[in-house]
């Protein structure tokens, strides 16, 4: 008996589309066909009506008030400089010794971030407070707050999802653009890079020596996505560094979940650890079943929520 292929396509075609048609109706966003694959962008808003960025006079005060900024000083010489009424760098002008050294660090008050940074740079790590009250030259809407999940942590792999969160006014956005087919990549990067223009500095975690030269990775091995500045040359705020200068010997673990319980005395429920995150993702490729995407975005989600929480609690300590 000859099979007719025709009737049976007829019902395959018939199947395909109540699958698309289920999956888009399940997924948590809106499922995007372009270029012959499938992506996903999920979009979640919360309120941070108290939230804030250091103002100018702090970082101004902070940085007059850093003796260690003069060549040659730390600690102990400090002390000993301020014995001698040297309280700051505006004293220190005064001295014959420090005259211009002291003239020269201070006038980068006057320019921009650039000359603030490269005065920073020669004396101190990027941890230091100083880098992180940095954040006064920035307003709110300027940052971008970064969290990526990719196949592994080999550069060589694929990003999975790119989830970014930023502000308008005191509403907090997150998206997050989220592959549903392994050669989705490039359009997830291609969404992404519809978030920066207007941003000047991402906030990340453990972001400046990951997520952000990943992407940075990725963008390179596709070529064009229509990035129109390189990533790498906005400032980072990565809160991985500042915790642990911050909370210097208090914990054991600074990797964010532990920060988020020790710090923001919040423990996650149902979350995925992200070690398992390509598992999970595999078995969506495998099954199209949306219980195996939903912990991904989750587990992302929380991530970007979690570094604005911190980020509060670090002004907080800092702005003393």
């Amino acid at each position: 008996m000859e099979i007719d292929h025709k009737f049976l396509n007829k019902f395959k075609d018939f199947s395909d589309k109540q699958k698309e048609k289920k999956q888009s109706r399940e997924l948590p966003g809106e499922v995007i066909s372009r270029n012959n694959v499938k992506f996903l962008i999920t979009t979640n808003s919360r309120e941070f009506k108290g939230f804030g960025l250091p103002e100018r006079d702090i970082f101004n005060n902070a940085y007059n008030k850093t003796l260690e900024l003069l060549y040659g000083i730390r600690d102990k010489k400090a002390e000993k400089i301020l014995a001698c009424g040297i309280k700051d760098l505006k004293d220190a002008v005064r001295h014959d010794r420090f005259r211009e050294e002291a003239g020269f660090i201070l006038s980068a008050l006057d320019k921009d971030i650039h000359a603030v940074k490269e005065v920073l740079s020669s004396r101190f790590s990027p941890s230091h407070r100083l880098y992180y009250l940095l954040l006064s030259f920035f307003r709110p809407e300027e940052l971008l707050f970064v969290d990526i999940e990719t196949k592994s942590l080999f550069f060589e792999t694929s990003i999975i999802e790119i989830g970014a969160g930023y502000f308008e006014g005191s509403k907090f956005t997150v998206k997050q653009f989220t592959c549903l087919t392994d050669a989705a990549e490039y359009e997830v990067l291609e969404e992404f890079g519809k978030l920066l223009p207007g941003k000047k500095a991402f906030v990340t975690y453990n972001g400046r020596s990951f997520d952000i030269p990943f992407i940075d990775g990725r963008i390179s091995y596709h070529g064009n996505t229509g990035y129109a500045n390189d990533i790498l040359e906005l400032h980072n705020f990565d809160l991985l560094h500042f915790s642990r200068c911050c909370y210097k010997r208090e914990f054991d673990s600074y990797r964010l979940k532990a920060m988020e319980a020790q710090v923001l005395g919040k423990e996650r429920e149902g979350d995925i650890d992200g070690s398992e995150i390509q598992v999970y993702f595999e078995n969506y490729v495998r099954t199209l079943d949306p219980k195996y995407i939903e912990p991904i975005i989750y587990h992302n989600r929380e991530d970007i929520y979690a570094l604005v929480m911190l980020m509060e609690r670090l002004t907080e300590r800092w702005i003393v």
